[in-house]
């Protein structure tokens, strides 16, 4: 088990800070095109959500008698799991510049990001604001990109090999611009992790994802946790 341990931070590093996902269950694409954009000028700069409110919304949330705490993302995006995702190789190749693309995404694009955690540890919240909504949209984009690519990956890390499957769900969060859900399972040396799944849910220019990653978890508990942090973020905005 403790040669599985680097697989078990990477999943819950990869549902938190968004680099997996697929279809979108909800496009909004066509209406936001035509006659709304207006209107979406107005209030790119008033949407982008600062690390108070996020944290605010994370430690405000209680969702199944479950209470959530803030996460330090700068161990996510820097830490010994996100290290050894750098170091790891992937097949297929591309895989691993699309996830390292969505881990360093908040940094390289000025957006906000926080997370937490439930109290029992078996779910997470994660939150990224950005400074506009074509940021936003682009990087929701890349998460159909990489189911589409990475559906079956073959990762050896830190001598190990593992592999990684993603499969897309049904994920209609209501009040959300676009949303999506995906289930990842991950196993290696033998050993096969619980899958996570994990709803990635977009309302104006923030991102939230909301994984569940309880032991035979249900795909609705995530749809509803997403439900549950996307209605705050739109108040807030």
């Amino acid at each position: 088990m403790k040669r599985l341990l680097p697989a078990i931070t990477l999943t819950a590093v990869l549902a938190l800070a968004g680099c997996t996902g697929g279809g979108s269950s909800d496009s909004a694409d066509s209406g936001q095109d035509s006659g709304s954009q207006p209107a979406a000028e107005e209030t790119q700069a008033a949407k982008q959500l600062d690390e108070a409110a996020l944290t605010n919304i994370i430690e405000t949330t209680d969702f199944d008698d479950k209470t959530f705490k803030p996460v330090d993302t700068g161990a996510v995006t820097g830490g010994e799991a996100a290290k050894a995702l750098e170091q790891a190789e992937f097949e297929p190749a591309e895989c691993k510049d699309l996830a390292m693309a969505g881990l360093n995404a908040a940094q390289t694009s000025g957006a906000t990001t926080v997370a937490g955690v439930a109290s029992d540890n078996s779910m997470g919240l994660g939150f990224s604001s950005f400074p506009d909504e074509q940021a936003t949209t682009e990087q929701f984009s890349t998460f159909g990109q990489m189911a589409e690519t990475c559906g079956d990956v073959t990762m050896t890390m830190q001598g190990m090999e593992m592999q990684m499957t993603v499969e897309t769900f049904d994920a209609a969060v209501p009040g959300a611009d676009e949303s999506l859900g995906i289930n990842m399972s991950m196993g290696g040396g033998g050993q096969q992790m619980p899958s996570t799944d994990t709803v990635y849910a977009r309302t104006g220019n923030t991102l939230v994802s909301a994984a569940n990653m309880a032991p035979g978890g249900d795909q609705e508990d995530a749809v509803k946790l997403a439900e549950t942090a996307v209605e705050p973020v739109k108040n807030a905005g």
